[in-house]
């Protein structure tokens, strides 16, 4: 039985640049998530006021007022 010939060089190539567009699509993706998630945080910041800080039950050490 005869292999067919396999153009190493060519398949080499091909993936080379194969590998090139899919890491810049990747780094766009990131790089559009990360401007979204910054926009979104932004967008909470400004809709939401800041959180009250609970009242503390007066520690056991502290002088009683009396």
């Amino acid at each position: 039985m005869v292999r067919a010939k396999v153009d190493t060089q060519r398949n080499e190539r091909a993936k080379r640049e194969s590998q090139i567009v899919i890491d810049a699509e990747r780094a766009a993706r990131e790089e559009k998530t990360a401007r979204l998630r910054a926009l979104r945080l932004a967008a909470q910041a400004i809709n939401e006021p800041e959180p009250k800080r609970p009242n503390r039950p007066a520690s056991p050490h502290a002088p009683s007022k009396g």
